[in-house]
Formats: structure tokens, C-alpha cells, sequence
């Protein structure tokens, strides 16, 4: 005897969602091509002024609190570099001309800037870590350094605000910010070594006073994430993706914007 099973809610659910989307889809196609064919689209540009603006506000609001915060951080704690650990930022293949040392009892190894990107340690960092794990510290943080991830995180932050209604962005966001950190985490190892990195991040971590709001700040600094924690210890985690929740929930938000501007 065969037995039918019913389909589970899950599935109509899975199904209702696939044509919401294709519907979604379809409809902002047609939105698009009768706004390129609109001869005064006063909604569309009254929409798009608005959501560059919230962006570009963003933009200068973001940009201008890091530089307040570094320049403060800059001029009140920078001391000169010693000589032994300029001898050893050479060794290690780094300008020093690139490096700024801070007076502080804090773990700090952040890069900040935005056109000409910077390191900053701290002398808590110097004196918690071995010459080995300092390496990588540095290894880690010149490579945000040479792609210019402050940069590139601001513009992020900017789009982000711009366009916070769409729950793709904010996912895509987080998936982009892991993805800096994974990349900078293996350029490290490969000149250190996984231990190098990871006894750094297990000494900061049991130091109980991680700099998170200056690492949020500034830029990616060695601040601690599950998926950067995993791929130390070798665990091979899933790619993150961009949930099919998160696009579908998007084009909805999009169909539902497209009707109201086609009223």
C-alpha cells in the first residue's frame, strides 16, 4: 500500500514566498521601465534625493566622529616608537612611518584613516603579546591598511543607512564586515602561522577589556567573532550567504514601494 503524505506547511509557505518574489521581481521591472519612460518622474527623484542624502549625511556624520575620536586619541596618547620595536616592525616587513604607538594599560591594535590608513598599538598590546603574536597583530591590520577597509567600511555604513529599509543590506553588511576580517586573519597566517593569531586574539580576549567601541569606530581591528574564531581552530563553517528570508522580505518592501510610487 502506498502512503501519501500531505505537503507541509513549510512547503506552501517556501512556494507562497517563491511567487511573492517573482512577483516582486516582475513588478519592479515594469516600475523601472515606466519610470524611464516618465517624462517628469517627480516621485522617483524626490525618492532618490532623499535616500543619497540620508547617505551622504551619514557619509560626513560617520567620517567626521573617527577622525575626531583618532585625531583625540592621536594627540593626547601617541608616544615615540622605541627603537628595539622599530628594529622590529622592519623585520617584520612594515614601515614604521605606517605604525602609532599610544600610551595606554588597554590591548589596542586598530587601523584608522581613511585616505592614508594607519596602525595604532598601545603599549598594553606590546607588553601582552609575544614578538610572534605581535606580528600577526600588525600582519592582520597593515592588510586593512593596503585595501583600504576603513574606506571601504564607511561607504558600507553609508549605503546601509541609506538604504535601511531593505533587510538584505543589513545582512549583506555584517556578511561583508566577517569577510574583512577572515581575509586580514588569513593574509596573517600565512606569514605567522594560525597560532601566532590565535594566541593574540585568546590573550586580548582574557585581558576582559577588548577596545570594541574604538574597533566599531575606527575599522576592523582584532575584535572577536565566531566565524574568525572557527576558522583558526580549522572548523570548516558554512559560506554565509545572504538568507532567502532577507531577499524575499526585500522585495516585498521594494513591490510594496514600487505601487505606492506608481499611484
Amino acid at each position: 500500500m502506498i502512503n501519501k503524505t500531505k505537503p507541509s506547511r513549510g512547503a506552501f509557505t517556501g512556494l507562497f514566498l517563491l511567487v511573492l518574489g517573482c512577483v516582486s521581481l516582475v513588478s519592479m521591472c515594469g516600475w523601472f521601465l515606466s519610470w524611464c519612460m516618465s517624462a517628469i518622474p517627480i516621485k522617483q527623484i524626490v525618492l532618490m534625493a532623499g535616500l543619497v542624502s540620508i547617505g551622504l549625511v551619514t557619509l560626513i556624520w560617520q567620517a567626521w566622529r573617527t577622525c575626531r575620536c583618532t585625531n583625540q586619541l592621536v594627540h593626547y596618547a601617541q608616544i615615540p616608537m622605541p627603537l628595539k620595536f622599530k628594529t622590529q616592525v622592519v623585520e617584520f616587513g612594515l614601515d614604521p612611518q605606517h605604525i602609532v604607538l599610544i600610551q595606554s594599560p588597554q590591548p589596542i591594535a586598530l587601523c584608522f584613516g581613511f585616505l592614508r590608513p594607519r596602525i595604532c598599538l598601545s603599549t598594553g598590546l606590546l607588553e601582552l603579546l609575544s614578538q610572534t603574536q605581535i606580528k600577526a597583530a600588525l600582519l592582520h591590520e597593515d592588510y586593512h591598511r593596503q585595501r583600504f577597509d576603513p574606506l571601504r567600511l564607511l561607504v558600507i555604513e553609508a549605503i546601509t543607512a541609506a538604504l535601511f529599509f531593505l533587510p538584505i543590506v543589513r545582512e549583506w553588511r555584517v556578511i561583508f564586515k566577517i569577510k574583512l576580517e577572515l581575509d586580514a586573519d588569513h593574509h596573517a597566517v600565512q606569514k605567522t602561522g594560525k597560532a601566532a593569531l590565535a594566541g593574540a586574539l585568546h590573550r586580548i580576549l582574557s585581558y576582559g577589556s577588548a577596545p570594541t567601541s574604538l574597533s566599531n569606530i575606527v575599522a576592523a581591528g582584532l575584535n572577536a567573532s565566531a566565524a574568525r574564531i572557527a576558522a583558526l581552530l580549522g572548523e570548516r563553517s558554512p559560506v554565509q550567504q545572504v538568507s532567502v528570508k532577507s531577499i524575499l522580505y526585500s522585495a516585498t518592501v521594494l513591490w510594496v514601494l514600487c505601487l505606492i510610487l506608481m499611484v
